[in-house]
């Protein structure tokens, strides 16, 4: 590495950094976006910070859904502490009960608005998590507000967010395509030909990448577990395989070493973390005939109307 360069972030974990990581998150107390900031400028620095981050996340939501019926029980408990405090405290009492609750901020926040407007809709509760000025008590309103702001898993800022890291990242997937000299159809094309479940880009002519042919491209900005990948699997690129043929996915933030070697790979699925190296693609040489167009007609091993899953 010359004097300049910067440190290049690994992306591509062992099992053993990724279990440390893993436990580091289970044993943090706190709220969850301090935790994402000792993992990514203290503890961890050697590594991808979005990869980091998307591990938090997928740990922290798979935490909270364990707790979540619980969570519901305690609701009228947390409601009346919060009534019972408020009056001795700053905007940040609903930040220091998610604290000490473990519980994220925004969730807490839901849970007491429920328990609190039990006469309303969920999706008016989640109105006023995206406007929390609607609340009719001013304190309230702004521990919610706060915690809105504090909380970097759930909640509208963060959906915001990762909505636009994952159109980022499928921008990204399309223009470095385009650059290597691949052609393609993207959802919106596969979607006017009628096809429900469709690959981020899918080739008009497939191509090679190390003596494999690959039929579409799967886009998904995040950090690709084993668990989650067998997910994403079943979901959505087992269909992409029995209709288009052998494709890949790229996991932009890394993924677990062991992930490119599951069995579940093997109807055809390439893993990895980052567009592929020109060096690796050969594209079949046309002739002076154009490139038939792709038929509309859906493979009938795939179920109707489904739908494909947020990058």
């Amino acid at each position: 590495m010359s004097g300049g360069d910067v440190p290049t972030k690994r992306k591509v974990l062992s099992h053993v950094e990724y279990q440390r990581i893993c436990l580091f998150i289970s044993r943090y107390r706190g709220l969850a976006i301090d935790c994402e900031y000792e993992l990514r400028n203290r503890i961890f620095q050697d590594v991808d910070p979005m990869a980091l981050t998307c591990i938090l996340q997928s740990e922290v939501f798979n935490r909270s859904r364990g707790h979540h019926s619980k969570n519901d029980q305690r609701a009228k408990k947390l409601l009346k502490a919060y009534e019972s405090q408020k009056d001795l405290y700053d905007d940040a009492l609903l930040i220091q009960m998610s604290c000490v609750e473990c519980i994220n901020p925004v969730a807490l926040c839901r849970m007491l608005l429920q328990e609190k407007y039990k006469s309303r809709h969920r999706s008016q509760v989640s109105r006023l998590l995206k406007n929390p000025h609607l609340i009719d008590e001013p304190h309230l309103a702004a521990c919610v507000q706060q915690c809105v702001i504090s909380d970097n898993q759930e909640g509208p800022i963060t959906d915001l967010r990762r909505r636009l890291i994952g159109e980022e990242y499928e921008m990204k997937l399309k223009t470095m395509a385009t650059e290597a000299g691949i052609h393609f159809y993207d959802e919106r094309d596969l979607r006017r030909m009628g096809f429900d479940k469709t690959p981020d880009i899918k080739m008009i002519l497939p191509f090679l990448y190390k003596g494999q042919v690959i039929n579409w491209i799967e886009s998904k900005a995040n950090f690709g577990d084993t668990k989650g990948h067998k997910f994403n699997i079943q979901q959505q690129l087992q269909s992409y395989c029995n209709r288009f043929g052998p494709g890949i996915i790229i996991y932009w933030f890394g993924y677990h070493e062991d992930t490119p070697q599951l069995p579940e790979n093997n109807i055809g699925i390439t893993v990895l973390a980052d567009f592929p190296a020109k060096e690796d693609l050969v594209f079949m040489q046309l002739s002076s005939e154009e490139a038939l167009p792709l038929k509309s007609n859906p493979s009938t091993e795939d179920s109707p109307n489904t739908s494909k899953s947020p990058s």
